[in-house]
């Protein structure tokens, strides 16, 4: 199973909403994939984050970094190729980063 399928697989035990995943495979030597997800609360933001990294880690892959604090609206997880960007879904709205790189969207 790739990176990428671990990941989108624990944003949707978790029920993350609203999956999308933005391909830079072609365009960009950094990274491979944005996966931009959201949640309704806090709580589940931060429970999707948790389970991201716990799963990501039991497949043997890292995560890297994760940036945000506990009461963050926006967390990013950095896992190598794949960085994961989990919203509170009114602050999906306000970044708009499917918009941002919609030519690039899976």
């Amino acid at each position: 199973m790739s990176l990428l399928d671990v990941i989108i697989d624990a944003i949707e035990a978790k029920k993350g909403n609203d999956v999308q995943i933005i391909d830079f495979q072609q365009q960009h030597s950094m990274v491979d994939y944005f996966v931009v997800c959201d949640a309704p609360s806090n709580r589940q933001v931060w429970a999707i984050v948790d389970h991201i990294k716990k799963t990501v880690e039991a497949a043997n892959f890292q995560v890297l970094k994760i940036e945000g604090k506990a009461n963050s609206r926006w967390v990013l997880l950095d896992c190598g190729d794949v960085v994961v960007h989990v919203f509170e879904d009114d602050e999906r709205q306000v970044y708009k980063l499917e918009k941002l790189w919609a030519d690039y969207l899976k």
